[in-house]
Formats: C-alpha cells, sequence, structure tokens
C-alpha cells in the first residue's frame, strides 16, 4: 500500500456533479465543489493497516478519515450524513471504502494506475471517476 502514500492534487475529473446528485447534495456544495477545483489528498499510512486520508478542498472543507483495515468506522459523506464504513485492501494497492444504505450502496476506490492515483465513486448507479497527480 506504500504506493499510494502521499500527496495529491486533482487532475481531471468525470462525472462528478451528477454523483453528487446522487448522494443528494445541495445545490450550494455541488457549486461550490465546482468553483473551487484541484482538491489535495494526502494518503498516510503511520502502521500496519492503519490509514490517514486527508481531502482538502479550498474554501469548502477539509476532511480526514482515520481508520484500519476492516474495522468499521464513522464517516461523513458529501452531504453531511455520517456512515458507517469499512475500508478493504485489494492486491497490496487499492482501497475500497464501502458502506450500504437506501438506494445502493456507496462504494468508493483508490488505487494506483500507472502514475495517477485513480478514484472511483459510485452511488447506486451513477459513478464518477477522479484523477489525481502525485505533488512532488
Amino acid at each position: 500500500m506504500a504506493k499510494l502514500v502521499g500527496r495529491w492534487k486533482l487532475d481531471r475529473t468525470e462525472n462528478f456533479e451528477e454523483y453528487m446528485k446522487a448522494l443528494g447534495v445541495s445545490v450550494f456544495i455541488r457549486k461550490a465543489a465546482l468553483i473551487f477545483p484541484n482538491p489535495t489528498c494526502e494518503i498516510q499510512n503511520p502502521a500496519g493497516g492503519h490509514f490517514i486520508i486527508t481531502m482538502n478542498v479550498p474554501v469548502v472543507m477539509t476532511h480526514v478519515q482515520d481508520f484500519r483495515i476492516g474495522e468499521p468506522f464513522e464517516d461523513m459523506i458529501p452531504n453531511g450524513d455520517k456512515q458507517m464504513t469499512v475500508v478493504s485492501e485489494e492486491g497490496g494497492s487499492k482501497l475500497v471504502f464501502k458502506e450500504e444504505r437506501e438506494g445502493g450502496d456507496h462504494v468508493v476506490s483508490r488505487e494506483l494506475i500507472k502514475d495517477e492515483m485513480v478514484m472511483t465513486l459510485r452511488k447506486g448507479n451513477v459513478s464518477c471517476v477522479r484523477k489525481f497527480k502525485r505533488i512532488i
């Protein structure tokens, strides 16, 4: 999982507003997230299966996820709802966040593909892809 550790900056995104709509994110927050682009993401792995992910969206918010692989933790999704999420590790280079909700599961994955961190977000049948470049 060391491949994902580091600082990343959003390079491009596909279908993000539709994904946020599917989550029930307010128009105000959706528009703010689109106006203030280029969030950064820092992934730390201080010990074994323990991770800290900090997503900083300038002006809008900073979101910190502090978790251990396989252990449920309380997380907050962009609409402000709190949820219990479980993270699994796949293939040594992919983290998968999953929570079951009415209206369809919410699944987010982060994986290294070539030189990019690819974040795939899915709520029900709506999906979004966000690609990040490593910050050196």
